[in-house]
């Protein structure tokens, strides 16, 4: 955000932890290759997954891909009771598949066996010795080594030490040379929080011959999982519908000791627990997730992964993630909804090593059990063709612990949230790669191939408005107060939304002064008391309220018409105009503009033709003589511009903004012919099932909405003043506007001249002229909120509540907002914090967007465009900075120059600034 200053103003603008069993110095150790090894012949790794590389040839996962010793009745599964079940007929199904969360990977990505997104640097110890029989020498320790294998710091062999052996962890870690028994040993420490927790691989490269002078040998390291991947589910239609908040595991091994095995194939890993007593909770809290939502689902952060969350995701801070060890009288899992209730099941047997182990909540009524887990991709952009990966796990375990694949397919889909299902796929669901399959242990993946349906936004929108159903006649107007057109005055506003073509009339009232068809005095009133404020120069105290608003003639307001105020100093309205137009006769006013009914309460009427009917603005006034009286924005939109979006701020109140910003005028404007997400919920169904009953799952795709060019304009205000300005240099269509009307803002002027642009004058040391009208005349704190009395300075909330006044340029049902309201759009709720927004701190999505995409509350699910307009400069009235800075103000004043406003540019937020009146910004 650009920052101009003058004087007393301103203007605008993982999981474990590690430790050694031996110490060792890594600095030492590596500086010892330097004088023996051969430069051409650099220590490098081959990195493989061996979980990975079976999977990718079409293997089954044994004991032996992690190197571990699973004994088959831990693999078996069994039903756990519960101890303490708050009256629920329920218990925990168990069952456990080798591998950690594995996926099995098709024929054409074999060749992706690391995934490097999932191993990042790891740490490498190395020995070496001048025999295969002797590898006992020391030469580097926990060296920080690259994913692709290549240490940070060169290590060369040397042809007179030509044998070695390494040893590697991942995370990064400490390894320690080898004990007295040759054994590679690192202690680890489980965090109790989940998701904190990561995984924990190791590998060992086995012995390795430096056998051709100056050509490094193929070194391969195969890392293993040494830690039990630990997953909760929910069974198919619970009898109960509860709110899981919580899961801990209790009494839980947190410390123990690894030993990496000697050999490639990870032979000999083991983890050894004598002597370590540290036991405690681990826990996932903070959970909001329904046991009815999907069946057969696992358990995972809805607000980030609302249909299922990615497969590949399976290893995220939802998974537990620890040692293994002897559960039977030890270890006790707790779930805890959210009314407090809780079931308690004590755990049996074993979590073993390199194994993925799924608790299921479910019925007492299966003495053997069928598991269909789905898993859905995050949503994808709008112009995406194809999906993450969808997968599917779908298997029996007998009594006895045998596992069988079952067979599925796809049995429906809905596009209403699963209120309704049809074998019809949706238009924009192109194609599915897996519509069903054989099952197994190891999830079977898909892809969606998807549309993309990129229209003319723009034209559409000028379209629709001309073919509306036309409103009204030039005998009977369409009154824009009155919600159906009819002749009662309901709602009065100074910004009225055109969508459709007709004739249409406003009552000659000052703004909101009539609400809900009576007079609402609040609206020109205020209840503040005196509220002196000491400034200027020479200093003066003066009285910063004005306690009733005044009219064109500065005269205190006493009736909501305007012929009818002051003993009706005003009657004989003869006039009307356009002021401005940023389209060609989007108004066309008749030779007698004015009429009034049996009441003699006076209206301006006007035509809309289809013809001329597009989006844009214009500014009317009605005159007595030559004199304007008033003024009213005519902004042509369709209705749903003022949709409201809910928008909770830091403090936790919900602020109601309109769709768009005011005044919004596309110019170019290319996006998805659908403006929300679009879902679809595909069922799958199990080939056979318990009883009859077949399990169910649902794999959920979304795509989002989106906007690929985005242009134009929207009105620019000066603090107070209910009166637009075109947001472009463009020359404009009818009318005229001053764009520097000097420097003498007051009410009187802003009211006669709803086309000048008063600027602020400053001497050459950029403190605002003594006589400038901003100083004399235009210091009330109140313009904007009747109420108010209160100077909110940088990064302070106004609390005084917003009370509409006649001077607001907002639409009926909403007003300029407090600057509480911009709050939540930074993680602390003040100027330049962590900006809430979805994507846009990237260059070519603030671009498309046109400015910022925030989110509307902490379970970022929804987000408000707020564009980056620019702004009208408060010394020469010209527009500078669209698309890269944008301002909106607020109904506060800062001080009796300044009101408070909040900034956006593409890598900072100021929710809480301020700038001096007499700029133009945007306002929401």
């Amino acid at each position: 955000m650009k920052k101009i200053f003058f004087r007393h103003t301103l203007l605008p603008l993982f999981a474990g932890t590690f430790a050694l069993t031996v110490a060792s110095c890594a600095d030492e150790t590596l500086g010892d290759n330097a004088n023996n090894g051969d430069n051409d012949a650099v220590v490098h790794f081959e990195i493989n997954d061996a979980q990975e590389e079976i999977l990718s040839h079409g293997g089954v996962l044994t004991r032996a891909a992690n190197g571990s010793s699973q004994s088959q009745q831990e693999l078996m599964g069994r039903k756990l009771e519960a101890q303490n079940a708050a009256g629920l007929d329920v218990c925990l199904i168990e069952t456990t598949v080798e591998g950690v969360n594995p996926v099995k990977v098709d024929a054409g990505t074999r060749a992706n066996i690391v995934n490097r997104m999932s191993l990042g640097d790891f740490s490498t110890t190395g020995i070496r010795g001048t025999a295969v029989s002797n590898i006992n020498e020391n030469w580097f320790n926990s060296a920080k080594t690259k994913n692709s294998g290549e240490l940070y710091t060169p290590i060369r062999w040397s042809w007179y030490k030509p044998f070695g052996r390494f040893y590697a962890a991942y995370p990064e870690s400490n390894i320690a040379y080898p004990d007295a028994s040759g054994n590679v040993t690192v202690e680890f420490t489980t965090n109790p929080d989940v998701r904190q927790q990561v995984d924990f691989m190791t590998a060992c490269s086995g012995d390795v011959q430096y056998a051709t002078r100056f050509q490094a040998p193929k070194t391969s390291l195969n890392f293993r999982h040494a830690l039990t991947a630990i997953r909760f589910a929910v069974g198919q239609n619970l009898s109960f519908d509860k709110t899981i908040k919580e899961i801990t595991l209790k009494n839980v091994l947190l410390k123990s000791k690894y030993i990496i095995s000697n050999k490639y194939d990870g032979t000999g890993a083991q983890w050894v627990s004598t002597g370590y007593n540290t036991r405690g909770d681990v826990k996932l809290d903070n959970l909001n997730y329904r046991t009815n939502e999907n069946p057969n689902s696992i358990i995972r952060d809805v607000t980030k992964y609302p249909a299922g969350g990615r497969f590949e995701n399976l290893k995220d801070n939802y998974t537990f993630y620890l040692i293994p060890q002897e559960l039977t009288n030890k270890v006790t899992a707790v779930i805890t909804f959210s009314d407090n209730t809780s079931i308690s099941i004590p755990l049996k047997g074993s979590w073993e090593q390199g194994t993925t182990r799924t608790y299921k909540l479910s019925e007492k009524t299966s003495t053997w059990t069928y598991t269909l887990e789905a898993t859905s991709p995050e949503a994808v952009a709008y112009n995406r063709t194809t999906s993450g990966n969808y997968g599917i796990t779908s298997y029996r375990t007998a009594p006895d612990g045998t596992k069988k694949p079952i067979a599925w397919k796809i049995t429906g889909y809905s596009e209403d949230n699963g209120a309704t299902w049809t074998m019809n796929k949706p238009a924009w669901l192109k194609s599915l790669t897996k519509e069903s399959g054989n099952g197994g242990t190891a999830a079977e993946q898909g892809v969606a191939t998807l549309s993309n349906d990129v229209i003319d936004l723009a034209a559409k929108r000028n379209k629709e408005l001309q073919d509306a159903t036309p409103l009204g006649s030039a005998a009977n107007p369409y009154n824009l107060s009155n919600n159906t057109g009819a002749d009662a005055v309901q709602n009065t506003a100074n910004c009225y939304v055109i969508s459709a073509p007709g004739y249409y009339s406003i009552p000659l009232v000052y703004g909101n002064a009539i609400k809900n068809g009576t007079t609402n005095t609040s609206a020109y009133k205020s209840s503040a008391p005196v509220t002196n404020v000491t400034f200027g120069s020479p200093a003066a105290t003066r009285d910063v309220i004005l306690h009733t608003l005044v009219d064109h003639d500065g005269k205190p307001i006493t009736d909501p018409w305007i012929e009818k105020t002051n003993n009706k100093a005003n009657n004989g309205i003869n006039g009307a105009q356009v002021v401005w137009a940023d389209g060609a006769n989007l108004v066309t006013l008749p030779s007698a503009p004015i009429y009034r009914d049996a009441s003699g309460n006076a209206f301006v009427k006007f035509e809309v033709t289809k013809a001329n009917l597009k989006s844009g603005n214009a500014v009317i006034a009605v005159k007595k003589g030559n004199t304007i009286l008033w003024s009213w924005h005519l902004w042509f939109a369709p209705k749903n511009a003022l949709t409201k979006i809910p928008v909770t701020n830091k403090q936790g109140k919900v602020f109601n903004f309109t769709e768009e910003t005011l005044g919004w005028k596309p110019t170019l404007w290319k996006g998805t012919s659908y403006s929300t997400p679009r879902t679809v919920k595909i069922k799958v169904e199990q080939a056979i099932g318990n009883g009859g009953t077949k399990q169910e799952a649902v794999v959920t795709i979304t795509q989002n909405d989106g906007v690929e060019k985005n242009e134009g304009s929207a009105n620019m205000y000066q603090w107070g003043r209910k009166d637009p300005f075109p947001g472009t240099n463009t020359i404009l269509a009818q009318g005229s506007i001053k764009q520097n009307a000097g420097d003498q803002i007051y009410m009187q002027n802003i009211i006669q001249n709803p086309g000048s642009f008063y600027t602020t004058g400053t001497n050459a040391a950029g403190v605002i002229n003594t006589n400038a009208g901003l100083t004399k005349y235009y210091y009330f704190y109140n313009l904007w909120s009747i109420n108010n009395r209160t100077a909110s300075n940088l990064n302070q909330v106004n609390s005084t509540p917003v009370v509409k006044t006649i001077y607001d340029p907002s639409p009926v049902g909403f007003s300029v907002p407090s600057n509480a309201a911009f709050t939540g759009f930074t993680a602390n709720g003040l100027n330049e914090g962590t900006m809430n927004v979805n994507g846009t701190n990237v260059q070519a999505a603030y671009t498309a967007n046109y400015g910022h995409l925030f989110w509307t509350n902490s379970t970022n699910t929804a987000t408000i465009r707020f564009p980056a307009f620019g702004y009208r400069d408060s010394k020469n009235g010209a527009w500078f900075y669209g698309r890269t800075i944008g301002d909106y103000w607020s109904a506060d004043p800062n001080d009796v120059n300044n009101g408070c406003v909040m900034g956006i540019q593409i890598d900072k937020v100021y929710p809480l600034y301020r700038n001096v009146r007499t700029y133009g910004f945007a306002v929401r």
